[in-house]
């Protein structure tokens, strides 16, 4: 499972993140090198549609709101935006037999947490020992670079629980979105996720609040039953 985050995660005060996201991309072994081959391919038509460099992260929030990237500033707006519309529109192609799953807390309905990262990492790990068990898999996990001693900390105390984690192998281990196209895969998940629970006035006209939707087909949905889309948010 590659997973990454969207929103800090401190209470909130008014003036930080309201939220706090994890998404998770679930790849069967059998399926990562066919599923590597078609996002490489799909790099290559990027590249000659735009000029992005292969090697060149695709990094979603700044695909709409330039930062430091320079390779982006070279590359008008809404060509960016059809990058991450492409993206995530093809990934039920590059990925046709994952699964998603996620977790989205919003801060308000928790106001009694000092932090919010652990408690949606423990959802999350809880929801994917569930599925591992139900496919009767071992799992890794990876990460975008987080809080490394606390995850393994809390990671640690789970296998020691009442229901002690048992299909999930070894720590969580940490990578750069830089490096992993399946962690800009997650990384994209998770802001297309943010974009619809939180939909900004700049970028409505661009509908990226729906692109979200284009997800369904892969949604774990028995994650949580109650919610249309599977998103644990209690």
């Amino acid at each position: 499972m590659y997973v990454d985050e969207s929103g800090d995660p401190g209470r909130y005060n008014g003036s930080n993140t309201p939220h706090f996201i994890l998404s998770g991309l679930i790849v069967p072994m059998q399926d990562w090198y066919p599923a590597l081959a078609r996002i490489t391919a799909f790099r290559e038509e990027v590249k000659q549609r735009t000029g992005l460099a292969k090697r060149e992260e695709i990094h979603s929030a700044e695909l709409i709101r330039l930062g430091r990237k320079e390779s982006y500033k070279r590359i008008a707006k809404t060509n960016r935006i059809q990058i991450l519309r492409d993206f995530v529109g093809r990934m039920p192609d590059f990925f046709p037999q994952a699964k998603l799953l996620n977790v989205c807390l919003d801060k308000q309905q928790f106001p009694h947490y000092e932090e919010y990262m652990l408690p949606a990492w423990q959802r999350l790990l809880g929801g994917f020992e569930t599925f591992l068990v139900a496919q009767q898999q071992y799992g890794l996990v990876m990460a975008d670079a987080t809080d490394a001693n606390n995850l393994r900390g809390l990671l640690r105390t789970m296998r020691k629980g009442p229901n002690p984690l048992t299909f999930l192998l070894e720590d969580i281990f940490h990578c750069s979105s830089e490096h992993s196209h399946f962690v800009q895969a997650a990384d994209a998940i998770t802001y297309c996720l943010f974009r619809q629970e939180y939909p900004k006035g700049s970028t409505r006209k661009f509908n990226l609040g729906n692109l979200f939707q284009a997800l369904d087909v892969l949604l774990l949905k028995e994650a949580a039953p109650d919610d249309a889309q599977g998103i644990i948010r209690t």
